[in-house]
């Protein structure tokens, strides 16, 4: 048994709010969080480690007749034009050979639907420019590339910002 204890002070007290993580051998793997309460601090916990569980570093893409293994990391957002689904990373446009809905389920959670036909990386998002219709666009850190987003997935949009962010 290994421990680890991490400390903070508190903000609002100035007490230390120690947190001790500890890693146990066991013939299951199974991840327990015990906690006075779930807050955000917690649930921020909670998606980590989910996200650290389900993912899988490389996406194979293909561009010209190459397949690339893409970190996941640097896909900006994907986007279905017809019939086709393309993955757009800051400086290259490749060919998924996935469905948007597949897709969903085998990206980090920090990738979120913003319209019928695109999902974004919520992490690599610079700038939301909402228009007065209520659809709005997307800027990306390090790019130039944009894309549009619907107003039915806003809220939903807004959501996975504040989650993933804060």
């Amino acid at each position: 048994m290994w421990y680890n204890k991490v400390t903070k002070a508190r903000e609002d007290t100035g007490k230390e709010d120690g947190v001790r993580i500890r890693t146990e051998l066991a013939d299951t793997d199974e991840i327990v969080i015990r906690c006075r309460e779930k807050n955000d601090r917690v649930k921020k916990l909670e998606i980590a480690i989910e996200e650290a569980l389900t993912r899988e570093d490389t996406l194979t893409l293909s561009s010209g007749g190459t397949d690339y293994f893409v970190p996941k990391g640097e896909i900006l957002y994907f986007e279905s034009s017809n019939g086709s689904v393309y993955a757009h990373t800051k400086n290259s446009v490749y060919a998924a050979h996935y469905k948007l809905c597949e897709l969903e389920s085998i990206m980090a959670p920090s990738f979120t639907r913003i319209s019928k036909s695109a999902i974004a990386n919520v992490m690599m998002i610079s700038s939301v420019k909402r228009e007065i219709v209520g659809n709005g666009e997307l800027t990306f850190y390090g790019s130039d590339k944009t894309v549009w987003f619907s107003r039915a997935y806003f809220k939903l949009l807004q959501y996975k910002l504040d989650e993933m962010r804060n």
